[in-house]
């Protein structure tokens, strides 16, 4: 399955909504990334058609089995930036930590990321979850 940048993008930012909150909007997305309604809107269509999110009509978006798998294992590759960060010898604080990880793990290609969210147990990016 291919996925983008921006992909990777909107699920992180769904995931962390739905962990906070029992229903996610278009509206919290939007703002959550800073982008119109409208481009949310397009996304969800496209992650919809991948089988990560589903989204009811004016209603609450929420993350596929797969979906939340992937939202997991980008979560956990982040956390990993950020664990290592603070070996670069920067001061950064929690939230600029947070933030430079975010901004580091959007900015490289796509092979590296897809290593960077390889999970312990060897499973890729973006595989089907095994059970």
């Amino acid at each position: 399955m291919e996925l983008s940048q921006a992909h990777l993008r909107y699920l992180l930012a769904i995931g962390r909504l739905a962990r906070e909150q029992a229903a996610v909007s278009s509206a919290q997305v939007a703002r959550a990334l800073q982008v119109s309604r409208p481009s949310v809107t397009r996304m969800l269509a496209i992650l919809a058609e991948k089988d990560l999110v589903t989204k009811e009509r004016y209603g609450k978006i929420t993350l596929t089995e797969t979906g939340a798998a992937l939202a997991r294992q980008l979560q956990a590759g982040l956390r990993d930036l950020e664990r290592r960060l603070p070996a670069l010898g920067l001061e950064l604080d929690r939230e600029e930590t947070a933030a430079v990880a975010g901004a580091l793990a959007a900015a490289l290609p796509e092979r590296c990321l897809r290593k960077l969210c390889t999970t312990g147990s060897g499973e890729a990016m973006g595989s089907a979850p095994t059970e």
